[in-house]
């Protein structure tokens, strides 16, 4: 298709961008609702203080709400939430967990929570202080992450609450302690709507729960929904990233995003997904929003101010092996478009504080061994690739093998699906996939130029895309979706497209 086209899809796409932006230079857009949040919300207003209008509104959007398809616990457990929330009489069965899935089976325990607050069957009380007890172990979860350790100490004390045990002091003054300024929970409406159901229930009247009910209130929606945690660091770093090199987003938006993302550096050295500016105390640092923000910072001064802080970071949460986790959690497990972050934002800054070469050598292994590579926040198919390809080189086999399964899955129309099965394109994902096939030189002209036709033919009036199917883990094996994000990546794959066309 003429490269006149594609290039008015981007220039209406950067335009967009600036439309969204903030005045403080970051993006900070709301997901899309799901039952996960609303349910849980609206169980844990049933006893709130002075919630009923609140309330009525989350369940007349539950009414409606159509449970995710993408996974059948999934699906299964929209609907058991859905229905505990409306109090249907006869509840279905709590969802059967894949076998050795231990993120289906932390997703139990959360609905074995609700279930024992309910009093629904098949949910045991003693069986789930046993698990939060264990999992808390004597430390009190000082080695979780503090969402996991407020989810857990919620458990404990409303399974205590059910088997008539009195209160626990302790755990209160431990939950209460997770407590944000602003009284949420660590900027996650989930989070914050467990802890506010256990502390409704065990410790009514107290300030902690006045606190939590009201930033409950506070966090809803006009149209009387919760949406996941709103990620300013993240969707900034991914704009710069996917956005550089445009002329209107480099004169305009991408001074201010700078700025921002410069002064959202914890004095730990790394980046937290969610800034103070979002969150009272913000969210702690993490390892792929570090890499993400270095990626996004290099080459500029207020990287090269941010690196040295960054250095002892890196340092410090590098584990033997010269790779890195999320999040400084001991459930945690090592992501591979984490290390490739942390990997190619290090590169990007010169790389020699910091030893990165056992990390790539790492990445080629991993795709040697699965002979695909995976990633951990979008599930798009193309994203692995996308992220881990700059990092180990394009012309590498394993580059080169990614490009050719991403070529055979594309469909009729030009796009890609979000994820294998989906039956209708996503345009971030057609980007992404074109991302790769572009880079890799991999591919045909011909799928290249129905993948640009795809996408100029799916924008929408006003710049952006609409995305038909949920693309991000969280939590996983749930699915949200950030459309900002997804126009990023798309935005990213139209430059990518622009180059080749530009290419003789």
């Amino acid at each position: 298709m003429p490269a006149r086209e594609t290039r008015r899809c981007l220039d209406r796409a950067a335009a967009a961008c600036l439309e969204l932006q903030r005045s403080n230079g970051s993006w900070a857009t709301p997901a899309r609702p799901r039952i996960l949040e609303n349910a849980l919300a609206a169980f844990a207003l049933t006893k709130a203080e002075r919630a009923a209008p609140h309330h009525d509104r989350v369940r007349a959007w539950l009414r409606q709400a159509e449970p995710q398809g993408h996974d059948a616990f999934t699906a299964a457990a929209d609907g058991w939430l859905r229905a505990l929330a409306l109090d249907v009489t006869t509840p279905p069965p709590l969802p059967v967990v894949p076998r050795d899935s231990a993120a289906h089976r932390r997703r139990l325990l959360l609905l074995q929570t609700l279930g024992v607050a309910a009093g629904a069957p098949g949910c045991s009380p003693y069986e789930l202080l046993d698990q939060a007890t264990k999992a808390l172990g004597h430390a009190g979860g000082t080695s979780l992450t503090g969402w996991h350790r407020a989810q857990f100490l919620s458990a404990a004390l409303l399974a205590r609450h059910a088997v008539g045990l009195p209160v626990d002091e302790g755990l209160v003054a431990a939950l209460t302690a997770e407590q944000a300024p602003d009284g949420s929970y660590h900027a996650m409406p989930l989070v914050t709507a467990m802890a506010c159901l256990a502390l409704t229930r065990v410790a009514p009247g107290r300030i902690a729960t006045h606190r939590a009910t009201a930033r409950l209130l506070a966090d809803q929606h006009p149209d009387g929904t919760w949406r996941f945690t709103t990620f300013d660091v993240w969707d900034t770093g991914l704009m710069v990233r996917c956005l550089r090199g445009n002329s209107v987003f480099d004169s305009l938006a991408r001074p201010g995003a700078l700025d921002f993302l410069a002064d959202a550096q914890s004095p730990h050295g790394g980046w937290g997904s969610v800034s103070s500016a979002v969150a009272g105390s913000g969210l702690d640092c993490d390892a792929d929003t570090t890499g993400n923000t270095l990626l996004a910072l290099a080459g500029t001064e207020q990287g090269r101010r941010a690196w040295p802080s960054v250095v002892l970071y890196a340092r410090e949460n590098q584990d033997d092996r010269g790779l890195w986790t999320t999040w400084r959690s001991s459930r945690d497990t090592v992501a591979q478009d984490t290390v490739a972050h942390m990997v190619g934002g290090i590169r990007a800054h010169g790389g020699a504080d910091v030893e990165v070469g056992r990390a790539a050598r790492w990445l080629h292994q991993q795709h040697h061994g699965a002979r695909r590579w995976t990633a951990d926040w979008y599930v798009f198919p193309g994203y692995p690739a996308a992220e881990i390809g700059p990092v180990v080189g394009w012309r590498t086999d394993a580059a080169r093998s990614e490009a050719r399964i991403l070529a055979a899955g594309q469909h009729r129309d030009g796009g890609w699906p979000a994820f294998p099965g989906a039956r209708a394109s996503s345009p971030a994902a057609t980007a992404l996939a074109a991302t790769v096939l572009v880079r890799s030189r991999t591919s045909t002209p011909q799928a290249l130029a129905r993948a640009a036709r795809f996408l100029v033919d799916t924008q929408l009036d006003d710049g952006t895309w609409d995305e038909p199917d949920p693309f991000m883990s969280g939590p996983r094996p749930f699915l949200t979706d950030v459309l900002a994000q997804a126009h990023a990546l798309t935005c990213r794959g139209l430059m990518d497209l622009l180059r080749h066309t530009a290419t003789p």
